[in-house]
């Protein structure tokens, strides 16, 4: 197979939903009012597209998703933008501007823009990945690798806090680089965050799985080691039941490939997250035996009982270079968690790159680019193999869709 599948970085997160209940208004200045903020449930998408200035972001809302998604017809949301939602509202994040921006739907769809703020002040100058919502007037920015958190109201758009935690370990260490990104709210009152690295010293990745906790009664911060595999992705792979996997990386599989490290805990393994920010100790599964693998690179999804690993074969051979270990052509199987057994995996050939999107009503949805026609595609999955082409989106690549109450 010569596709290739990824899973960006941009989070989705969990959206409200409620029903609107339609009544007759005699009252312009009501209808005023009910035009500018909708609370029908409503279905947003957000896609890229590449001109001879840079790439430019636009994003649409529709009662339900159109079978072609035209962003001549979308609202322009500008040149930097990762896009979120929670309750109903589209949020905006601006990493150039350090600004978040929330959006208003109407109820006829109409998407403007309602209110920002800025992070500058706050002293933080790394990088970091997307808010955590926890409810209408509290929200988090994680910044670990300077010990900060910023503690935010999404309604009103106003910064409550800047809170000083304990700092991500070896985060700043050149030659580790530890990271945090995707944050996961739990229904446990933890906000789970996956650590991952990038080392630039291959002998010096971490042999250990490590999660940050974020206990939002308390404000402080912990990390959980677990020994049973060394350091996976910075995201998490979620299961369709709304489990939490803890699952491999590239960095890690080409770190050990270019070491002198032996005796390491297993690099294609995976790992089950508890709601209460602590691995499972009765699941653990080692995905390279039962692919029989040089590397697992990486888990996209948990669906049931199958997961899908994304691997090098026995027969590859790490090339000279580093940099040349990443153009490797990679295969994919479904592996089946209770009796390891493995079965090939084809869904995604005709669409090129697959990444997850979003999630509407428990499904998973995916973008992709090189497809071999071309196109770009809003698939929705239905099984661990079963896919649905929902949308086509024309001119650019889908990068997030989600619902409003």
């Amino acid at each position: 197979m010569k596709t290739n599948l990824f899973f960006m970085k941009y989070a989705v997160l969990a959206a409200i939903f409620s029903v609107f209940a339609l009544t007759s208004c005699s009252s312009d200045e009501s209808k005023k009012e009910d035009q500018k903020e909708g609370t029908n449930p409503t279905v947003i998408a957000a896609v890229r597209v590449n001109t001879p200035g840079g790439r430019v972001f636009y994003l649409g809302a529709y009662e339900k998703f159109p079978s072609t998604l035209d962003y001549t017809n979308m609202t322009e949301i500008g040149p930097s933008a990762t896009i979120y939602s929670y309750g109903e509202h589209p949020y905006v994040w601006n990493g150039t501007a350090l600004t978040l921006t929330k959006y208003n739907v109407s109820n006829d769809m109409k998407i403007s823009s309602s209110d920002v703020f800025s992070v500058a002040n706050t002293g933080i100058k790394g990088t970091f990945g997307p808010p955590a919502f926890v409810s209408e007037t509290e929200a988090y920015f994680f910044a670990l690798n300077e010990g900060k958190i910023i503690k935010f109201n999404p309604t009103a758009m106003t910064i409550i806090e800047t809170l000083a935690v304990t700092a991500l370990p070896l985060s700043n260490d050149a030659g580790i680089k530890t990271s945090t990104y995707a944050s996961y709210v739990t229904s446990a009152g933890k906000i789970i965050l996956p650590v991952g690295a990038a080392p630039t010293d291959f002998n010096k990745f971490p042999q250990y799985a490590q999660i940050a906790v974020f206990d939002i009664k308390s404000k402080s911060v912990t990390y959980v080691n677990d020994s049973r595999m060394s350091m996976g992705y910075n995201t998490l792979a979620k299961g369709n039941d709304g489990s939490l996997y803890y699952r491999p990386a590239r960095e890690t599989a080409l770190s050990l490939d270019y070491s002198t490290v032996t005796g390491n805990p297993p690099t294609g393994g995976l790992l089950k997250v508890n709601p209460n920010g602590t691995f499972d100790a009765n699941f653990f599964v080692d995905l390279k035996v039962a692919l029989n693998a040089h590397s697992v690179n990486v888990v996209a999804y948990v669906h049931g009982d199958k997961a899908l690993a994304q691997y090098l074969d026995n027969t590859f051979t790490p090339p000279t270079l580093p940099a040349d270990w990443y153009k490797a052509v990679t295969k994919f199987a479904i592996v089946d968690l209770k009796t390891l057994k493995t079965e090939p995996f084809t869904s995604f050939e005709k669409y090129g790159t697959v990444y997850s999107v979003g999630t509407i009503d428990g499904k998973e949805y995916y973008g992709n680019i090189t497809a071999p026609d071309g196109k770009f595609s809003l698939l929705k999955q239905n099984g661990a193999t079963d896919f649905e082409a929902v949308s086509e989106a024309i001119g650019g690549s889908l990068i997030f869709v989600g619902k409003l109450r």
